[in-house]
């Protein structure tokens, strides 16, 4: 595999920062490594009466006691190889805690989750490798049938099960938010027009395969681009709840021919932790129909596909599918720390919406409360944790109307080495665990949510999206709802394939600022307005891309210093012949396929672009703009 000059010196870059570094890539099995060991499974099936889950303590409880056996020695490499091709039905998640080298050699194994909780945890590991392994859900954790029937309101919605699905009382009592979703059986994606998502507060069952469902708010209480739900309508529903693999202060964990058909919440989730996660040739896919089922599954994952939080190296994805997840694709990003007070020079009392992603010794980036514009970038000197019930009345006011703080009362103590002109309500957010260097490499997307890159030195190569929900690609700060960080800085997004996307409601509603296939911007507190004034992404790549049949604007960039549109091949936009309320945010009427607006520094060349019902010229620049430092050269309308 050829790669990049940039994308070379990143890797340099984390071999010399992380000495734990193998120089052999950690997607190729250990050869002869001091200290080996190798355990089969047939072993402590053989003597654990069918019981899989005994099976597998009696197995992990081996090769721990072996590794810290050989460790004494020096490194050691343990090695549990599951039965060719066999199926092991579990009822508690295999754990793995404080594994060095360790591999999971699944041998075209399955495991058979029939329980609805969390498949695979791995905490405080090094190099672990899973490999050649399924996982997947029975009973699944969601379900999916036909509208029959529904309220005046249509908030209480009859569903018929599909046959094969499950309708019983255990998950039923698990709908009491997620994802209620219009599907198109035929494209295995939302339905075209659909609203991205509807929640129930609950559901109950009628009787055998038919059930009811409240929802929280009227599947017809529409925006002009969301389109009414009718009896024969197919829907899914889906709550979130454990994830089924989750990894958390780990570092070089490596997931390779590893196929997730289901999970209850996220499919993938790595929290803090050095990171440096590989993913290579790993599907996040439906699985095949349930036993007595005639329709195909049209869920995944009940929530992302993959996450990965507070990470200090981002993961490498090569060669993966993704289908069908209730949310995200991928979504790499630190998080932002509100300013509670400032006691005294260089010292911040601090807001963590999890505790989790910032430590003494971190590099950090401030961020202003009311431009999003950096106040200058410095490094913790000391940090310190305590509980103070006295301000969770001014912590709760920070985060009105975002996605609440987990920790009302807990504060960051922070002293940093120079001081920085932060007031109260301004954030900072972590340079070291972010994510850095995410790189996602020939993987392709169906009728998933996103593939969000808030991370620096960030890379999307060859990859193919296909009927996502809504934003396809997208990079950015979100100090809006979710408190997600940071700005795009250094980024490419090179050579990918769109096709039929941003097909669902919400993105064309007047109230959306995420306008593009392709999307580089921000995602500001509610109730700001237009392009907010800061200059924040840098350094970004969007060339070489085909983008045919979207619902929305091909590409749109906002609030960047330093951008390069070049050599992109625009099919059709606005696919539904109307804009709807798209724009109206930042007062602009679409009548392109690429927008650039708030931004300096910029080059657009070489894109051609089909002209369509509304896009009748190939590239827009907002007034917002320094256009003295906007250049175009050779930009077509076909």
């Amino acid at each position: 595999m050829s790669i990049s000059r940039r994308r070379a010196l990143t890797l340099a870059s984390l071999f010399v920062a992380s000495p734990l570094l193998d120089t052999e890539s950690r997607a190729e099995p250990a050869a002869s490594v001091p200290g080996a060991a190798s355990f089969d499974m047939a072993t402590f099936s053989a003597t654990s009466g069918g019981d899989a889950d005994a099976a597998f303590a009696k197995a992990l409880a081996a090769a721990a006691k072996a590794a810290a056996d050989a460790s004494k020695a020096g490194p050691v490499h343990i090695v549990l190889n599951l039965e060719k091709n066999a199926s092991y039905r579990i009822k508690r998640p295999l754990a793995f805690r404080q594994f060095h080298g360790f591999e999971l050699n699944g041998n075209g194994a399955q495991l058979i989750n029939t329980t609805r909780s969390g498949t695979l945890t791995i905490s405080g590991c090094n190099r672990l490798t899973v490999r050649d392994l399924t996982i997947d859900y029975d009973p699944l954790p969601f379900t999916q049938g036909t509208i029959t029937a529904f309220d005046k309101q249509a908030v209480d919605i009859t569903v018929k099960v599909d046959p094969g699905y499950p309708d019983d009382a255990a998950l039923l009592a698990t709908f009491t938010d997620g994802f209620f979703k219009v599907m198109d059986r035929h494209n295995r994606a939302l339905k075209t027009g659909a609203r991205d998502f509807l929640s129930p507060a609950h559901a109950t069952r009628i009787s055998d395969g038919l059930i009811k469902v409240h929802l929280r708010w009227s599947a017809n209480d529409r925006f002009p681009s969301q389109l009414p739900i009718a009896a024969g309508d197919v829907v899914t529903i889906a709550n979130s709840g454990a994830h089924a693999i989750a990894i958390d202060s780990s570092f070089a964990t490596s997931l390779i021919d590893l196929k997730l058909l289901a999970s209850p919440g996220m499919g993938i989730i790595e929290n803090g932790g050095e990171g440096s996660m590989m993913l290579q040739k790993v599907s996040v896919v439906p699985g095949p129909r349930p036993k007595g089922a005639t329709a195909d599954r049209l869920i995944s994952t009940n929530s992302d596909g993959s996450h990965f939080t507070a990470v200090a190296h981002g993961p490498t994805m090569e060669d993966c599918s993704f289908a069908n997840t209730s949310d995200d694709a991928v979504n790499v990003h630190g998080f932002y720390y509100y300013v509670v007070a400032k006691p005294a020079p260089r010292r911040f009392l601090l807001s963590p919406k999890w505790d989790i992603g910032l430590a003494a010794g971190d590099d950090i980036e401030s961020c202003d409360h009311a431009t999003f514009r950096s106040l200058g970038r410095g490094k913790v000197a000391q940090l310190t944790k305590r509980h103070a019930p006295e301000l969770k009345a001014k912590i709760a006011q920070l985060w009105k109307n975002r996605s609440p703080t987990t920790q009302p009362d807990l504060i960051y103590d922070v002293v940093l080495q120079q001081d920085l002109p932060l007031k109260v309500g301004d954030a900072v957010t972590s340079l070291t665990h972010i994510g850095s260097g995410a790189t996602v490499l020939r993987c392709s997307f169906h009728a998933c949510g996103r593939v969000l890159m808030k991370a620096p030195n960030a890379v999307v190569e060859n990859c193919q999206f296909t009927f996502s929900t809504g934003v396809a690609l997208q990079a950015g700060s979100d100090i809006g709802f979710w408190s997600e960080s940071g700005f795009a800085d250094n980024l490419v997004f090179r050579n990918n394939r769109f096709s039929h996307c941003v097909n669902g409601a919400n993105e064309l509603t007047s109230g959306s600022g995420t306008l593009g296939a392709i999307y580089v911007g921000m995602v500001p507190p509610e109730g700001a307005k237009g392009f907010q004034d800061n200059f924040q992404n840098r350094r970004v790549i969007i060339e070489g891309n085909h983008i045919d049949d979207s619902y929305i604007y091909a590409i749109f960039v906002s609030n960047a210093d330093g951008a390069k549109i070049a050599g992109n091949v625009i099919g059709q936009t606005f696919l539904r012949g109307n804009a709807f309320g798209a724009g109206e945010l930042f007062h602009i009427k679409p009548d392109s396929a690429i927008f650039v607006g708030r931004a300096r520094n910029i080059e657009i060349s070489n894109n051609v672009v089909a002209h369509g019902r509304i896009a009748t010229t190939a590239v827009a620049i907002d007034p917002s703009c320094d256009k003295r430092t906007v250049h175009q050269a050779s930009n077509r309308l076909t």
